[in-house]
């Protein structure tokens, strides 16, 4: 059997014995008339569509658009289905699988006879996943989003998803909102398919991933269902079969994530105001090439790069605003020489060849210069006796913020008791108390949900309070707001400290010292560990067994640890063998 090099797919398909026309007739059979034998590269795209996550339910109408790019471009595009991780519906949480659809992504790009790949990913946990196995299958691959939906309105004023939402349930809970009032919130929140319109987890995702290189130039952030989001499909068809056909080696995923990309990502994410989640998938991203991310970088980048989109929820516009603005090539350029702009973008060529000016939207200025931003610090990255392996806060968002408190904790080691008991009339709390919540790491949940931001007791938000301290070991949508720490490593369900912590123990945040602490000394936390016995798994098979023992903590990006590549040799891609089934 004759087997080139070049594509890989030919490996299965050029040559006259049995296995090789067995290959060609499976295609035939699925609808595809090229000639399988003239070298041309099979390109996959990865659809995650689902009604079941209308954040990703307008990629089904761009999958024609990505194959109609392929094929102008000299390749046979291959639709597969792969799992739609859906935030709003996905319970506990979307994270909970993002790991297992890295490996689907990884495998389908392995074990079938692809040449590249375009993802259409969309809802925030969908995008890093999908990167995460393209990364670990060392396959050349572009990404396509569904891009932000449009805005609610109510009362005249744009609704920014998920920020509205959890401050009009503030209002609600302080009196300020009625029932009839919530109803008609809940009517204009409804505002179609596609992902988040804040910077949000989606949105800050699909920024990053644009700066990193796997997506083309400029293509972020135009809005579903637009002209400019179906043409950003097709050249990303286009695109990436060009890349494929190129055969350039410094154009294949493991090489495109180098470190000065990976820098680029942290200081862009600071100048976003961005969500804290990107921080856990950026260092799961760079954990699959051997490169470690650690919380010390980030701080060190956030100290020195400050906000500049004014976007909610750190600033007051919605993404429409950025993409107006000019986009990513020009936050890239109002950023100067904080970033490297002579890495690849998308499309291959330098950054620095795409830059422009940022451009205002009426007397909004949705991208700020550095002289002038929306706020001096995105992130700060505390540790100490309640955080060893670290902790995390967005400063951006929280501009009620005290920056040096110490207050009694209130601690609910269950997020149901939370729930329960959070606005009890009776609750013993004032605007001092640290709200605590454990249990909602990625071993206790599992999957670390969005549990962080802790609601204001409805006791004092009839009293005007709106903001208090709040530190959790899971993690916080990216689209809230709010004094909250989060990330908190190592978390609780393992023996961290949060789960020695008891309602009246003193915390103290210091946020210009980085420090997060509760007043016990070494002996008495000892005691408390000595005592402690974990919480009883209930999980005994399945995915959620597999994932508490194999997921790794939020400092080291809850991937698993038969999943990252520390070494070159764990970094080889195993290639299948081509024969009979």
């Amino acid at each position: 059997m004759l087997v080139t090099d070049f594509p890989r797919s030919a490996e299965w398909f050029v040559g006259d014995e049995e296995i090789a026309v067995m290959h060609r007739v499976a295609l035939r059979n699925s609808g595809i008339s090229d000639d399988l034998e003239a070298g041309k590269p099979l390109i996959g795209i990865a659809d995650s569509s689902s009604t079941l996550n209308p954040c990703n339910l307008p990629l089904r109408s761009l999958v024609e658009d990505v194959s109609r790019g392929i094929r102008d471009a000299g390749g046979i595009p291959v639709v597969f289905p792969v799992m739609s991780l859906g935030e709003d519906l996905m319970k506990p949480t979307a994270m909970l699988y993002r790991n297992l659809l890295s490996i689907e992504v990884e495998e389908y790009a392995r074990s079938y006879p692809l040449d590249g790949l375009v993802v259409l990913a969309g809802c925030d946990k969908s995008l890093p996943g999908a990167l995460m196995g393209a990364l670990s299958a060392d396959i050349r691959t572009l990404a396509v989003v569904s891009g932000p939906r449009q805005a609610g309105v109510l009362d005249g004023t744009s609704l920014g998803t998920g920020t509205a939402l959890w401050r009009a349930d503030h209002e609600r809970q302080s009196g300020a909102r009625d029932s009839a009032a919530w109803k008609e919130f809940e009517r204009a929140l409804a505002c179609g398919p596609g992902t988040c319109n804040t910077m949000g987890t989606a949105s800050t995702l699909a920024i990053l991933t644009e700066v990193l290189g796997f997506m083309l130039p400029g293509t972020a952030g135009a809005a579903a269902g637009s002209v400019e989001r179906a043409d950003a499909a097709y050249r990303s068809g286009v695109a990436l079969t060009e890349s494929v056909l190129r055969n350039d080696p410094a154009e294949t995923p493991q090489r495109v994530l180098s470190e000065t990309a990976l820098r680029n990502a942290l200081v862009t994410l600071c100048a976003l105001g961005g969500s804290p989640n990107a921080v856990i998938h950026l260092i799961a991203l760079a954990g699959r090439v051997g490169i470690t991310l650690t919380g010390a970088l980030l701080d060190g980048v956030a100290r020195s790069v400050p906000v500049l989109a004014d976007i909610e929820p750190a600033g007051v516009g919605l993404l429409a605003d950025f993409e107006r603005a000019g986009g990513t090539p020009a936050l890239l350029e109002a950023l100067g020489d904080h970033v490297d702009t002579s890495v690849r973008a998308g499309d291959g060529r330098a950054w620095a060849e795409h830059l422009r000016p940022a451009e205002t939207v009426g007397e909004h200025v949705p991208i700020r210069s550095l002289e002038d931003p929306v706020a001096p610090l995105a992130f700060a990255v505390l540790s100490g006796n309640l955080a060893p392996r670290g902790s995390l806060m967005r400063v951006a968002t929280a501009p009620e913020l005290r920056p040096v408190q110490t207050g009694p904790a209130l601690v609910w080691h269950s997020y149901a008791d939370m729930r329960r008991q959070i606005h009890d009339p009776n609750l013993a709390v004032t605007a001092d108390t640290v709200l605590v919540l454990t249990g909602a790491g990625p071993v206790g949940a599992p999957g670390m949900p969005e549990w962080g931001v802790i609601p204001i007791p409805r006791v004092l938000a009839a009293q005007g309070v709106t903001d208090m301290l709040r530190i959790s070991d899971g993690r916080m949508s990216g689209t809230a707001f709010g004094s909250c720490v989060v990330h908190v490593s190592p978390e609780a369900a393992i023996g961290g400290p949060l789960a020695l912590l008891r309602t009246g123990d003193l915390i103290t945040l210091d946020v210009p010292a980085r420090s997060l602490s509760v007043a016990l000394s070494e002996e008495e936390l000892a005691e408390r560990r000595a005592a402690w016995t974990p919480a009883p798994v209930r999980d005994l098979r399945g995915w959620p067994l597999l994932y508490r023992r194999h997921v790794g903590q939020a400092d080291t990006g809850c991937d698993f640890d038969f999943l990252t590549a520390h070494t070159p040799e764990q970094r080889v891609v195993v290639q299948p063998i081509v024969g009979l089934s």
